[in-house]
């Protein structure tokens, strides 16, 4: 069973570290910016479920879903990018599992995926599965 962000991990985990270490030329505006709704919904669609199954049933691809609503649903005023990069190392090593990426990668392929269309959601999705998949291994 996975562990899914919750708001208090947003905010005092992703966002602080985000915050002190991720600055870069555009400090992040204040948690209280956030769009609520949004991030409501971003934390929502990893966990989706029908007929009472998950619609994203691995770590992978909850972890990708997690990535790609960050970046396209900016539930932030500034620094949705940043925020997927960390949300998803966050998601994942709560989930005992590690990405061997750098920053530097990580934040390229967000970058990617903001200027994605929105109808190539499901190729992103997978660019994402497989960068997880080909880069991670789980904490025994």
């Amino acid at each position: 069973m996975s562990y899914f962000l919750i708001e208090e991990d947003i905010r005092d985990i992703c966002y602080q570290y985000a915050k002190t270490h991720l600055t870069h030329d555009e400090p992040l505006p204040s948690f209280d910016t956030r769009y609520p709704d949004k991030l409501d919904a971003v934390l929502a669609a990893p966990q989706r479920e029908l007929s009472g199954k998950f619609v994203y049933p691995t770590i992978e691809i909850q972890a990708a879903v997690l990535f790609y609503e960050i970046v396209k649903q900016h539930p932030f005023l500034n620094g949705n990018k940043r925020m997927a990069c960390v949300s998803l190392m966050v998601f994942l090593s709560l989930n005992d599992m590690w990405l061997k990426v750098s920053w530097r990668e990580l934040y390229d392929v967000a970058v990617t995926v903001a200027s994605s269309k929105t109808e190539n959601r499901d190729g992103m999705l997978q660019l994402l599965i497989g960068l997880i998949k080909n880069n991670s291994f789980q904490e025994k």
